[in-house]
């Protein structure tokens, strides 16, 4: 009998919700079906759903304690003022270097009387110290005027350095609140493990370096047909116009990934038609065929290690 009216109570529902999702009707059915079953199994279904009614509300109520995410500030804006800042700080001589503090104070043009000169600037990161306040620290490629020198050569290169200097937003825009502090190079992370992390070179697989060297000469001199040493279809294609004359690899090292593919990484000294040389590095995706080596990928960043 109760197993009946239960049934009969559900087809009537499948057949209202049929008509509309989630109506009136339909919630009132699956009311009367739930008292139902409460009566049928009497104490021990009221005692589960009242524990999982219990459990609910803890849920909840952490829930409603969790702390929100504070926001992450965006020093956009702060960096890129600061990047500016110090490179006119250092164009600017001593007098005027000390009333610059905002974006319309700084000097436009390249160095002035400071005998300094950023040739390029980069923020390394911003710490906020207050709500709208950052310390940005900026590195800087500074040159120096060179004094005993003519004037089409009167600047050399003394490094980088780097700056650290406080930037406020105001009504109107960025402001620095003191000039630039010069300070040691910041500490760096440690590197990251590599796939490859060992160069101990690629004798354990003859004729890899070979093939390695010979793609390499096609891809960045054009001295050779790239299609042989890259496997069939590769949409790879040479560098041009070719860069350099002559390729050198001077360190080189493989491993296998977990998946069995065998990677490649290539540090390799390139010379162009002037004598000018460069150091480049690759990572290489290589595999056999036929008792050959080919490149499969030209990897965009040495892979990590798993």
């Amino acid at each position: 009998m109760v197993a009946d009216r239960i049934t009969g109570l559900l087809r009537r529902t499948s057949v209202a919700g049929s008509r509309r999702r989630f109506g009136p009707l339909a919630q009132v059915r699956w009311f009367q079906v739930a008292l139902w079953l409460l009566v049928v199994s009497g104490p021990i279904a009221a005692t589960v759903l009242a524990f999982g009614v219990g459990g609910l509300d803890s849920r909840m109520d952490g829930l409603s304690r969790r702390p929100a995410a504070a926001p992450v500030a965006d020093s956009a804006g702060a960096e890129g003022f600061a990047e500016l800042y110090v490179a006119s700080v250092l164009a600017a001589d001593a007098d005027t270097a000390e009333g610059l503090s905002g974006i319309a104070e700084l000097p436009a043009g390249g160095a002035s009387g400071g005998g300094w000169f950023a040739s390029r600037t980069v923020s390394l990161g911003a710490e906020e110290l207050a709500p709208g306040y950052f310390a940005v620290t900026v590195a800087a490629e500074v040159v120096a005027e060179n004094s005993d020198s003519q004037p089409e050569r009167g600047w050399v290169a003394v490094g980088t350095r780097f700056y650290t200097v406080g930037v406020v937003e105001s009504g109107s825009g960025w402001v620095a609140t003191g000039l630039p502090t010069l300070v040691a190079r910041p500490a760096g992370p440690p590197p990251p493990e590599l796939l490859v992390m060992r160069m101990d070179g690629l004798d354990a697989f003859p004729e890899l370096e070979r093939a390695v060297a010979a793609f390499l000469a096609a891809y960045l001199t054009g001295v050779g047909d790239l299609a042989r040493y890259t496997v069939p279809g590769s949409s790879l294609v040479p560098v041009e116009p070719a860069p350099f004359v002559t390729v050198e690899i001077t360190r080189a090292g493989s491993a296998t990934s977990a998946d069995g593919t065998q990677h490649v990484a290539a540090l390799v000294r390139a010379t162009d038609a002037a004598g000018r040389s460069q150091v480049l590095e690759y990572s290489l995706v290589v595999s056999q065929r036929e008792g050959r080596w080919e490149v499969a990928e030209l990897l965009p960043a040495a892979p990590l290690g798993q």
